[in-house]
């Protein structure tokens, strides 16, 4: 994802530790910094995935979500053939490695 301002390592560190919002704490995620620019690169890892839960972690941090990107969900990874907005359907080993 992408996000207006500089991160820092005081980043990482919050993220890993959990981000207070207001009805709940987010469970410890994992921020890997790519670019640390004026607008900054960043990967998140989270185990949750309440309402907007990224966007608002950020928010908490005083950063704005100006890109945000899903590139796996549990097992399942972004099939990057896909054009934005379409969907497949998922094969039969997809669905048993939800399950």
């Amino acid at each position: 994802g992408k996000v207006n301002g500089i991160l820092r390592v005081g980043g990482i560190n919050s993220f890993t530790n959990g981000i207070a919002l207001e009805e709940f704490t987010c469970m410890r995620a994992f921020l890997n910094i790519i670019k640390s620019d004026e607008i900054s690169e960043c990967e998140v890892t989270i185990y949750e995935g309440k309402f907007h839960q990224v966007k608002r972690m950020f928010q908490a941090c005083g950063k704005e979500v100006v890109y945000l990107k899903r590139i796996s969900m549990g097992e399942l990874k972004l099939d990057e053939s896909l054009k934005l907005g379409h969907y497949r359907p998922l094969t039969d080993e997809e669905i048993n490695s939800i399950l």
